[in-house]
């Protein structure tokens, strides 16, 4: 079973109380990536949210059918894959994840992580709030982005 400490590595559950840390660490599965492995594909159903504890993750969106373009890179500590928490008519991701060097993930079931916020909505909505503020950072990194390309 994975220990709450190792949680508290993770900057977006840092937030979450030890109580709580310690009913995700009974739903937290350990994944692990070869360099160039891919972890999800635009498209396909979000299942997964996801923790990097050690490597690197890039994500991409393609441009055409055959160029990929990275948009953003995940590294330690941080989180992706957050079309999987968020409810839209089609949960897909709308990136591809790849693992940029051996990568080591915590990984949570969209389903369990549901089940665990209908439990504890307190959970839930700490849980949601960061998410929340992350997206809407990499929003604004990705305006300035394209700002600076087109503005």
């Amino acid at each position: 079973m994975i220990d709450v400490s190792d949680l508290k590595s993770i900057i977006m559950l840092t937030y979450l109380k030890d109580s709580m840390l310690e009913k995700l660490a009974k739903v937290t599965l350990i994944r692990e990536y070869s360099a160039g492995d891919t972890i999800f594909r635009e498209g396909e159903d979000a299942t997964h949210l996801y923790s990097v504890i050690e490597g690197k993750v890039g994500l991409e969106v393609m441009k055409n059918p055959s160029t990929p373009v990275m948009i953003n890179t995940i590294c330690e500590n941080r989180t992706f894959g957050f079309s999987a928490v968020i409810e839209t008519e089609e949960k897909k991701y709308i990136t591809t994840a790849k693992a940029y060097m051996r990568t080591k993930l915590f990984a949570w079931k969209a389903e369990d992580l549901e089940a665990l916020f209908q439990k504890d909505c307190e959970m839930g909505f700490l849980f949601m709030q960061r998410i929340a503020k992350i997206v809407k950072t990499r929003l604004q990194i990705r305006t300035i982005q394209y700002l600076d390309i087109y503005g």
